[in-house]
């Protein structure tokens, strides 16, 4: 049954994901891939437009009705039929056919690393991936307004349209986290595709091929976990890479259109993460300071800019100032609530991040790194690589090929050959978005911070990298070899931990204590993981082990019996018994991969290790 599940939805996000937009836009006078990414684009705010419009009229408390969303995907089938003979001559595109090439190996590649995934960790990242499915569930099953988001947010901390997209599909097949997992992962993934695109625009006329870019993508950690992880980040840097090639565009070409559409997919960004915001901010004040006096219709433009996008905004920001108010909209996402209650000078603490989030920890201050010394040896390496690649804005693009774009923006900085508009906007830019990325932090991290907002700068880097191929030979065996180095120590042995789970040979995670928390080590062995990793685990079987755990004799009627008791009704306040109707645990791919004795992640790992060679070879042809 889930096998028949995970293959519809597949079949829905490929239909639904492409054919809506490209009816509307397909006469449009674009290039192919702007035609591509600009269907997938318009295509995923038709959908949000239609969930939210099917949501609002749904009672509260009852699942929303899934005959009128299969009715949208029935529409989006027959609108893709009826441009059936367009949608081939897309496909004649040469340099279409090649980025979906890639972006179908990345796919398999995501695949093949979510089928080994049994349980979310990494340094202290604690939950995030279960907030995402909940906020999901929130709105497939139009939980009441006043239900609590797990962890204690309001809904409001969000934006909702990721979310929202994903009820969309979880609504036609089932509330599983199986299929959760794939929804967010082909979601996440296709930042991808407008890389592809923008590609030129960052080397002006050379060759470009997309093969390294496929291979720069796969085998970097930071790309990967922000793929395979249940969260929202990378999805919104799908929308803003869009809307930076639409903008240059709509600039160089004096198009309405194209500059209206970066505005919109930016203003979407924003609606699926809040990290869309620096983007949105330095494009607003790049257009109304450097271009707009130029423009030939530029009030004209400006109108359906500023009307576009407010009204796209207001489905959100209009909903829940109506529902929550103007103080819950704006005042309870993290960034503010943690600002708050920060002590010291706000500015001391953005210099402080700022710097960071550039050095290592390792190389500045590496005793940070002691908190994450209490396990096993392969648990250390892999947080201590997870701080490395994850928290830091230079090397998240790669040991070698980090510091290798920094090289290249050296070049462009200290060139001696005329400066040109475009070459001043992509600097300014870059020092922009870094800037208010870090400074829209509202906590101080000493370990980094370049995983919240700076995923499209760090994704530009590997797009950058990717178009100065080929590269001397020398240059070039280096690249390859910090990308084997990247993959072995920031996704193979990641993904080795996460795919670690209790069985009846081993028990990798000690259970629940009787008074409701984890059971103190004996002593730390070679399978030893951290209180984090812990802490993710026990979300994963909570309910299992807590009904366990009330129904022992051993518990008698004192404080552990009523933590039980408390935690259990967990599962009628946060999930309205979701844990009760799925068996009490959160399922993942990997659980069904992976067989009794861990033989199908075994063979998973092996496929992985060769297909990165290949990777490795492709590189260096």
């Amino acid at each position: 049954m889930l096998a028949l599940q995970l293959l519809l939805v597949a079949v829905l996000l490929l239909i639904c994901g492409f054919a809506p937009g490209f009816f509307l836009i397909r006469h449009l006078r674009w290039s192919p891939m702007e035609k591509l990414c600009g269907s997938i684009g318009m295509s995923f705010v038709l959908l949000y437009l239609a969930f939210g419009a099917v949501y609002y009229f749904s009672p509260v408390g009852v699942e929303t009705p899934p005959k009128f969303l299969a009715l949208v995907s029935v529409a989006s089938l027959v609108l893709g039929f009826a441009v059936r003979h367009d949608v081939v001559r897309l496909f004649g595109s040469f340099r279409v056919r090649r980025a979906l090439a890639g972006f179908s190996f990345l796919l398999v590649w995501t695949l093949l690393i979510l089928g080994m995934i049994r349980n979310y960790s990494g340094a202290d990242w604690y939950g995030d991936w279960l907030e995402h499915f909940q906020r999901s569930l929130f709105f497939l099953h139009h939980f009441p307004t006043d239900t609590p988001i797990i962890f204690g947010y309001q809904l409001s901390a969000r934006p909702p349209a990721m979310n929202e997209l994903a009820a969309f599909f979880l609504a036609q097949t089932r509330d599983r986290f199986e299929v959760f997992q794939v929804v967010f992962g082909f979601l996440n993934l296709l930042m991808f595709l407008p890389c592809c695109l923008l590609m030129p625009a960052l080397v002006g006329s050379r060759r470009i091929s997309v093969r390294p870019l496929v291979a720069l993508f796969a085998l970097n950690p930071m790309v990967m976990q922000n793929v395979t992880y249940t969260w929202t980040k990378a999805f919104t840097g799908f929308y803003v890479i869009l809307g930076l090639w639409f903008y240059l565009a709509g600039w160089r070409k004096n198009d309405l259109l194209r500059m209206t559409a970066a505005f919109i997919a930016l203003s979407v960004g924003l609606l699926v993460h809040y990290s869309a915001a620096p983007y949105l901010l330095f494009l607003t004040l790049h257009y109304l300071l450097c271009v707009f006096s130029k423009r030939p219709r530029r009030w004209r433009e400006l109108a359906a800019i500023t009307a576009l996008c407010g009204l796209l905004l207001a489905t959100w920001f209009g909903r829940s100032m109506a529902l929550y108010g103007a103080r819950a909209t704006f005042a309870s996402n993290t960034t503010v609530t943690t600002s708050q209650r920060y002590p010291g000078s706000n500015l001391v603490k953005i210099a402080a991040n700022l710097f960071d989030s550039i050095v290592p920890v390792v190389l500045r201050n590496h005793f940070l790194l002691d908190d994450f010394n209490h396990q096993g040896l392969a648990g250390t390496i892999r947080d201590d690589a997870f701080i490395f690649y994850q928290s830091n804005l230079v090397f998240s693009m790669g040991l070698i090929g980090g510091p290798l774009v920094l090289w290249l923006l050296y070049r462009v900085i200290h060139s001696r050959s005329r400066s040109t508009p475009e070459r001043s906007f992509w600097l300014a830019m870059i020092a922009f978005c870094v800037m208010v990325g870090i400074a829209s932090s509202g906590e101080r991290d000493p370990l980094g911070e370049a995983h919240l907002t700076l995923l499209p700068m760090e994704i530009l880097g590997l797009s950058l990298l990717s178009a100065m191929f080929p590269l001397r030979r020398t240059l070039l065996t280096l690249v390859v070899a910090g990308c084997l180095i990247d993959f072995s120590l920031g996704i193979f042995l990641h993904v080795h931990i996460q795919s670690l789970e209790n069985s009846s040979q081993k028990t990798i995670f000690p259970g629940l204590s009787v008074i409701g928390g984890k059971q103190p080590d004996p002593i730390v062995t070679s399978d030893s993981l951290s209180g984090a990793s812990w802490n993710n685990w026990i979300l994963k079987h909570q309910y299992a082990q807590l009904v366990a755990l009330s129904e022992s004799h051993r518990l008698d009627a004192t404080v552990g019996r009523v933590q039980m008791q408390k935690s259990l009704g967990d599962d009628e306040i946060y999930w309205h018994r979701w844990y009760a109707r799925n068996n009490g645990a959160i399922g993942f791919l990997g659980d069904h991969t992976a067989g009794e004795s861990g033989t199908g992640t075994t063979v998973l790992a092996c496929l992985l290790v060769a297909l990165t060679f290949g990777l490795a070879g492709v590189l260096l042809k």
